[in-house]
């Protein structure tokens, strides 16, 4: 198994401005061919949530 990105959202509280699954909701990993075979096959966004912005780490 490779980690290839990360992507950590830092809550400005311990219990955090949005629940865990709002949160996790928010990235979508949509294949960009049918056959995908490595991380660059896949198209990975994140919708915005106001005040949360993700850090996004590669090749972790």
């Amino acid at each position: 198994m490779e980690v290839c990105k990360v992507f950590w959202w830092k809550h400005n509280s311990r219990s955090g401005q949005y629940s865990s699954a709002k949160v996790h909701r928010t990235l979508h990993v949509q294949p960009k061919t049918d056959t995908p075979k490595s991380v660059e096959d896949y198209e990975i966004t994140v919708d915005p949530l106001e005040g949360l912005e993700p850090v996004i780490f590669d090749g972790m």
